[in-house]
């Protein structure tokens, strides 16, 4: 009888067992912790891609033959990323989307009229800070931004 009395009142003794379980449970969530970080940085990489194409596009709208101000106008909402990119071209197309020619040299050859467009297309790398299988490392973001503004 007296064994089981000691027995039981170990098991009953929780001192430390607090300790093990913070032990155990801490790398977990710090891994997970770590997911949302990563999550939040890709997230904010795609949002400024996007409004850095749409910047340079708005620009383009003003200003269609400033290539290089379009591509300036999406670089300056940016200025932040790693390996950042932008491209941008201009020209005229059917309203259907037809018959695009670059630079707008001549006009296309439409059943109805032609519109103006601009193109600004942006990259930007980005490497997470935990490599998850299946997910490329680093990653390339891109966003593209297309405007029409009236033609004939």
């Amino acid at each position: 009888m007296r064994l089981a009395s000691c027995f039981s009142k170990v098991l009953r003794n929780s001192e430390g067992s607090n300790l093990v379980e913070l032990a155990l449970a801490l790398p977990m969530l710090l891994l997970i912790l770590a997911a949302a970080v990563d999550l939040g940085e890709a997230f904010y990489t795609g949002i400024e891609l996007c409004s850095s194409a749409h910047d340079g596009a708005l620009y383009g709208i003003h200003n269609s033959t400033d290539i290089a101000g379009m591509r300036s106008a999406a670089q300056n909402g940016s200025a932040n990323l790693s390996g950042f990119v932008a491209s941008a071209t201009y020209g005229c197309e059917c309203s259907d989307g037809s018959a695009a020619v670059s630079s707008c040299g001549a006009p296309p050859t439409c059943a109805s009229n032609y519109v103006n467009y601009v193109d600004v297309t942006v990259t930007a790398s980005y490497s997470p800070v935990i490599s998850i299988a299946g997910v490329p490392s680093p990653s390339t973001f891109r966003s593209e931004a297309r405007m029409r503004t009236g033609g004939n």
